[in-house]
């Protein structure tokens, strides 16, 4: 056997046995089933079967796990991030618009005129659902004399519309389309909603209450939604409840570094000056807070015992909860329960200053009862949607 060839199947055993090592690593080491950076769950192991096996949908399952669960994933993964912002300079980064001279960070979304979503008639009926929905909901509130309200949001894509580069899709035309439909659907059907979007344009602050590197708005818009929906309450019923002003509550920055949810700030490399920010009342209220119905101790606020480790939005109620309760042994007000996504947390941090009980939940989450059978259940006074807009049209979480 020649030098050369001792020298191949040298290095071909030790090629084997790294794959070898990076295979049997990848199964044996801590199971992580959530990608911090990513922001998304990690693929499970599949149960393998004949059927699956036989057509290649399991080995494919198969490579996506070990793609997800390789070694080293992370530190690759900020690698090739370093490399496509800084090196690169690449104008789209891990599904994520850069925008260096105003530093923003915004999602990348496909041209909508390849999409089904501007599809008029998909439009037309997505509306109609969601509002046959909604009218359902609002029934029943009313039926015992209660009130619904409906929340529009505008979500970062939507402040920041007028940001994105010519050359990048912005989803004016699907914002625009979607939201005049389903506003027409719950005009007809007399259920009483707020537009977010528009209020925030004729104040100047639609890019003001977004964030810069988040999907969410800020806790100053979120206070803005909450003195909105108060006057809205006022006006259709008869419940004359205190609107509070700025004044009311102290507003705070949270000193922490805050990541946000654009590729987690894109792997921690790229800098920003933004912070979180709490607003709390200037008079001291002693409430009760129950997550899962186990009694809990913890603020609205999940903060760190410190000032420089890292926060999320899950600062806000300490993130996307199933359910949770805040009591505040005031029986002379109102009860309210508030359903949606991530996009109830914020608003939640201020709204229950306003209510005997808050009830929250979110049906992404919790399985245990029908929105009907809670509102059935509690009777609140107020049941409250929240919706940002790119989920208008979307039943998921929705409160089936």
């Amino acid at each position: 056997m020649t030098t050369k060839k001792i020298v191949d199947c040298i290095n071909a055993v030790f090629f084997l046995l790294f794959i070898i090592c990076a295979f049997l690593f990848t199964f044996l080491r801590g199971n992580e089933t959530y990608s911090y950076y990513e922001n998304r769950n990690l693929a499970s192991m599949p149960v393998m079967t004949s059927e699956g096996m036989l057509d290649g949908t399991d080995f494919s399952a198969v490579e996506t796990y070990l793609a997800d669960h390789a070694p080293g994933r992370n530190t690759a993964l900020k690698i090739r991030t370093w490399t496509d912002l800084y090196l690169l300079r690449r104008p789209v980064v891990n599904d994520t618009v850069i925008l260096r001279d105003e530093h923003i960070l915004l999602p990348y979304t496909k041209h909508e005129y390849d999409a089904d979503t501007l599809n008029p008639a998909w439009i037309e009926q997505g509306a109609e659902r969601i509002s046959e929905t909604l009218a359902g909901h609002a029934e029943l509130t009313r039926s015992y004399g209660g009130y619904f309200c409906y929340i529009a949001v505008p979500c970062q894509y939507v402040c920041y519309e007028d940001a994105y580069p010519m050359y990048l899709n912005n989803r004016h035309t699907y914002t625009e389309r979607s939201s005049e439909v389903l506003f027409t659907r719950l005009d007809e059907k007399n259920i009483p909603y707020i537009d977010l979007r528009e209020i925030y344009k004729s104040s100047g602050t639609l890019r003001e209450y977004s964030s810069t590197i988040d999907n969410h708005y800020s806790i100053q818009g979120a206070f803005e939604a909450y003195r909105v929906l108060l006057e809205t309450i006022n006006r259709d019923t008869s419940l004359n409840l205190h609107v509070p002003a700025n004044e009311d509550f102290a507003l705070n920055q949270i000193e922490n570094p805050y990541l946000g949810s654009r590729i987690r700030k894109l792997c921690g490399l790229w800098e920003s000056d933004e912070h979180l920010w709490k607003m709390t009342p200037n008079e001291p209220l002693l409430y009760l807070r129950s997550i899962k119905g186990e009694p809990e101790n913890g603020e609205v606020y999940a903060l760190p015992d410190n000032d420089w480790q890292e926060v999320l939005y899950t600062t806000y109620m300490g993130g996307d909860l199933s359910e949770s309760r805040i009591d505040t042994g005031r029986e002379e007000l109102p009860d309210i329960l508030i359903y949606g996504d991530s996009f109830t947390n914020a608003l939640e941090c201020v709204l229950w200053y306003s209510f005997d009980t808050m009830y929250s939940y979110d049906f992404r989450y919790y399985t245990g009862h029908t929105l009907d059978e809670l509102i059935r259940m509690y009777q609140p006074d107020v049941v409250v949607c929240v919706r940002d807009y790119q989920q208008l049209l979307l039943e998921t979480g929705n409160g089936k």
